[in-house]
Parts: C-alpha cells; structure tokens; sequence
C-alpha cells in the first residue's frame, strides 16, 4: 500500500514537530523556525505525491475490446468460456479486456507476444477468479511465458519440471511465469483434471491474504475449519497412494488448494461425484450460493 510506503517519513515529521517547541523553549526560535517551515515544506510534498500515486492506482487503463474474430477463438479454444450462456460471455470479455489492459504479457522468445497466448493467459486468470466478487489480481504487473518447462535456474534448455510459478516476496513478487507448453496443454486437454494457468491463478488468490497457504482470502472461519480438516485428510491419503486426486497436490495444503481449483474448474461435476465434500465447499466459496458446511466433513 501507498500509506506504508510514508509511514517511516510521518514518523519523521512527527518527531520534527515534537522538537519545534523544546528548541522555542531552550532559546533556539531560529532553529525552530527553520523545522517548522522544513517540516510543512515536507509535508505538502508528501501529500502531494501521495495523491498523484493513489490517483494513478485508482484510475484503470482503458479496457482492450475484443472482436468478433477473439470471441470466435474463444469458442474454439476455451470449453470454459464455450459453455457459458451469451451474457456471461460478454461478462467474460469484458474481463479478460481488463485483464489485458492491467497486466503485461511477455513472450521471452518474441519481440512481440502472440495474442492467442494473450488470450490463453487472461482466460486462465478469468476462470480461476470465476464466481468471486472481485478479479483485479492483486499486485500482478508481468506473466512471463517461457516456451517450455523450466528448471530451478529459469533455464529450458535442461529439461526442467516446473510449469508454471508465483512469486512471494523478492524481485519477482509481481511476476508470474507460465511455460507455453503446459498452458496449452492445459486447455486442449479436458480431462485430466490439470490447467497450469489456472493453476497459478488459483495461487494468486491464496496470496491474496498475504501468504501462500491453502487458505484463501475470503474463507469464512467456518467454512476454513471445515477446509483445514478436508485439506489435511485428503493429503494423508494422496500420500498413501489412496486418493484420485493429482499427486501433487500431496505437496503441502498451499498445492492441495490449486489443484483443487483446477479439478473444480475443469471437471466440476466428476469432484462432485468422487469427492462432495471438498466439491461443496469449492462451491460455496466460488459462488453466492450458501452451502450448510457444518454438514460437510
């Protein structure tokens, strides 16, 4: 936030104020003055920046309009977006647009990124935030995309594993890299439960909250004792090679969460079918839809 960014510097200003009257009572008026007229100097500047910054971050870029010819595509290539009636797809869009308009779309092999990749992108972060009231993505300014998987280096060329990343804290805190590959693969595959895109948008809103870990912003705290304790069964069970879920999800509750996602926004009705409980709650958290998860264990 911008108010942390000044917090250090009202501190000062604070400090600079408390000794205006100590230096008027030992006998330095000069002195005084000259922090007096230092510190109202310095403040009208810092509010002033502190505006221009709000204003910029309040103010959203003009809305990238697609065509005919991208609503087209999308039908082709997003069974998501597909199935939806007339008026969520517009509604879908009109998201994607806003998403286009925000956030940065760096091919790593192009001058210039491909728009079926942009397309690819935005609906990947349109279909992980589906059914939340809000879709601004949090700080995301870049999605890099490699051309392949990658290894712990960035480097493609050594056979990496990893398909996709978000990340917390550092330079890179708001980048997210996507390796082509997979994020096509995600949608031209419509039955193996797995979408890498939506994958790490499904991170995005567990980061939301300030911390990656399997507990989304937004849980009520009900609704999240529920989820800690199906979270934590389920892992126990993948780990013992007794779940149909993705293995991966295995890894730790910040995973079990994404691929949850995933299934949940792939095969909806087959998570209902062969885990309801874990399908509820997804449901009642991506939804208006009031689930009784008291009932839900």
């Amino acid at each position: 936030m911008v108010f942390k960014r000044f917090f250090p510097w009202l501190i000062i200003f604070f400090v600079f104020l408390m000794l205006i009257p100590l230096l008027a009572m030992n006998g330095r008026i000069g002195t005084a003055k000259f922090i007096g007229v230092l510190t109202v100097v310095g403040v009208s500047i810092a509010l002033s920046v502190w505006r221009k910054q709000t204003k910029a971050r309040n103010q959203r870029k003009a809305r990238i309009q697609l065509n005919l010819n991208d609503s087209f595509w999308l039908k082709e290539h997003i069974p998501f977006y597909a199935d939806l009636n007339k008026s969520d797809q517009k509604i879908f869009e009109d998201r994607i647009g806003l998403f286009l308009s925000d956030v940065l779309i760096t091919d790593v092999e192009k001058e210039d990124v491909d728009k079926d990749i942009c397309l690819y992108v935005a609906s990947s972060a349109v279909i992980a935030f589906w059914g939340l009231p809000y879709w601004n993505y949090g700080d995301l300014n870049e999605v890099l995309v490699y051309p392949n998987n990658y290894d712990h280096t960035n480097s493609t060329s050594n056979g990496g594993s990893i398909q996709g990343q978000v990340h917390h804290g550092g330079l890179m805190n708001n980048t997210m890299i996507l390796s082509k590959r997979a994020l096509i693969h995600g949608f031209e595959n419509q039955t193996d439960k797995k979408n890498v895109g939506v994958h790490e948008f499904a991170h995005l809103i567990d980061k939301a909250d300030g911390a990656i870990d399997g507990f989304p912003e937004g849980m009520e705290p009900e609704m999240e004792k529920v989820w800690s304790e199906l979270m934590n069964q389920e892992i126990r069970k993948i780990r013992n090679n007794d779940s149909g879920i993705n293995p991966y999800a295995g890894t730790n509750q910040s995973e079990f969460f994404a691929v949850i996602v995933e299934y949940f926004k792939e095969r909806p009705e087959l998570l209902k079918k062969k885990h309801p409980a874990i399908f509820e709650i997804m449901k009642a958290y991506f939804s208006d839809e009031k689930t009784d998860i008291k009932t839900v264990s």
